[in-house]
């Protein structure tokens, strides 16, 4: 019996060992998924801003709302929008690389978009 307990003694700082390695790793992954994720609400917000500038110009000069969208992007996020106007609406469309270079195997791109019109008077 005595044998058995000498034996049987350093298991536990194996499996203590074993659960702070699954732990750490466990953060990690939080981690790395939570960095794509703030990453793709900056890219929503942004989407948003650069449809409420181009919404902002659909109003009174449809022609030229995705040439104001663009300029918008451009000038303040350092980014090229897609664009796509009717008479009442503009979509945006954003693309990013992946900020996080393990995930980015997986996910090469996160994107955004957003839609943004006029007000109707009904």
């Amino acid at each position: 019996m005595d044998r058995t307990t000498k034996s049987e003694s350093g298991q536990i700082s194996i499996l203590v060992l074993a659960a702070a390695i699954a732990f750490l790793l466990g953060t990690i992954a939080i981690g790395m998924l939570a960095e794509v994720l703030v990453a793709q609400q900056r890219l929503n917000a942004k989407a948003e801003a650069i449809a409420l500038a181009g919404a902002l110009e659909l109003e009174f000069n449809q022609d030229q709302a995705c040439v104001v969208a663009d300029e918008f992007s451009t000038t303040n996020f350092g980014t090229q929008a897609q664009c796509v106007a009717d008479t009442a609406n503009i979509e945006i469309l954003l693309s990013e690389p992946n900020p996080n270079r393990f995930l980015s195997v997986f996910l090469s791109n996160i994107q955004a978009s957003s839609r943004a019109g006029i007000a109707s008077d009904d």
